[in-house]
This record gives C-alpha cells, structure tokens and sequence, in this order.
C-alpha cells in the first residue's frame, strides 16, 4: 500500500476534495466527544499515542488460536500490523496468507468469502463521526463484508478520520478516500482508478450480545 505523501510523487497534481479538512488532527475535544458517543453505542475505544502503542493493543485484543483476516489499510501498514500479521510471531490463523497460497481462482474466491467470517476482522475505517458512526466504503466487498460477517471487529484509525457530522463522514469515506484510493489503484493497477462499489454506515456496535468492536483511536494522521 503506498501512503498518502507517495500520493504525489505519482501524481504531482492530485488534489483530493477537502484534502486540508480531512488531513487534520483532530482536537482533544473532539476526540472526547468522539469517544463518548461510541461508547455509548457499544464500540469498545481505546485510544493511543502512536503506532506502537497502536499494534500491542491489537496484538493484546486478538486471542491466539483466532482466524484472522485483515483489509487492504495504509494505516494498517503505518502501525507495523501487515509484518506482524504476515510473520511468524503470533499464534493466530492467517486466513489472508490461505487465500494468497490457493492459486485456483475459484478457490481462492471462495476462500475470501469465507475469510469475512472470521474470528476477528482487522481494518480501518474512511470516516468516523463525533455522533459515533463508521463509515466504511470499498470496490470489491471484503472491507464492507468483514464488518458485518467477522465475530468481532478490530478498527484503527488516525484521529484525522475523526469528522463532525454524518454528512462528512459519507463525504470522507466516498469522496475523498475514493479520490486517494483512485491515484493509488492506477499505480498499483494500470486501471482508470477505483470505484465505490459498496459503502456501509455502521451505527452501533452488537446489539444481541457482547461488544464485539473494538476501536483503536491513535494521535496522530494516518492512512488516507
């Protein structure tokens, strides 16, 4: 995944909408008001200095002996989870490493859909609102699915995903971070760009059972 700076270097040009709004630290106000409503909607919050902080708390969170599958992320990769995730230090089963061993393409489709319904699903989130809303956008469907089939949920996240309203949230996740995601996909891809094929608005945590998301807050702006 590249991060957003190397953005640039490919498209010296690139200008996401509301880039100056949606790059920006959150204030500790906001970051408290943030938390509450979560809270209050059954999100488990933790919040944090920086990304080592960040990747204990989820190597803490996640049992071993879990099936773990995990979202395409810069944020991800900025708190050290992918060479932790792909690695041989944890106890956990890597159903991403699964789906990229089986060659067959069926297979491996199949593979993915059943990887959603993992123990814990690990990803990142394009907006999260002071009213205690995630808002989750991709093209393909295993971001969106992993937060409503997975068992438990673990999000991290920049407190620069952190927006004021619902209406922003949408705007960040379907505009700006599909802007970013676009510059990357021709990139990585040699596509026209990307596409938001599905996008969900999460507004409360379990409500038949135990929480079951927890949501890791860092001080610091990552991912897109």
């Amino acid at each position: 995944m590249y991060k957003y700076n190397q953005l640039f270097e490919f498209e010296p040009n690139f200008k996401a909408d509301g880039a100056d709004k949606f790059r920006s630290n959150a204030s500790d106000e906001l970051i408290k008001e943030t938390v509450k409503s979560l809270e209050s909607k059954n999100f488990i919050v933790h919040v944090v200095e920086d990304e080592a902080s960040a990747l204990e708390l989820v190597k803490k969170i996640i049992p071993d002996g879990s099936s773990v599958m995990d979202a395409g992320s810069v944020t991800l990769d900025e708190i050290g989870f992918k060479s932790y995730y792909f690695g041989n230090e944890h106890k956990w089963d890597n159903l991403h490493q699964k789906i990229l061993d089986e060659k067959d393409g069926a297979s491996q489709g199949n593979l993915r859909k059943k990887a959603l319904a993992c123990d814990y699903f690990v990803s990142s989130v394009g907006a999260i609102s002071k009213q205690g809303s995630l808002f989750v956008a991709d093209a393909s469907g295993t971001r969106v699915g992993g937060f409503t089939a997975a068992s438990n949920v673990v999000v991290v996240a920049g407190v620069n995903k952190i927006v004021e309203s619902e209406s922003e949230g949408v705007k960040r996740a379907t505009i700006f971070c599909y802007q970013c995601e676009s510059v990357r996909a021709r990139k990585a891809y040699g596509v026209p760009g990307s596409i938001v094929a599905n996008s969900i608005q999460i507004n409360h945590s379990n409500v038949f059972g135990p929480k079951n998301t927890n949501i890791i807050l860092i001080k610091k702006i990552l991912g897109y």
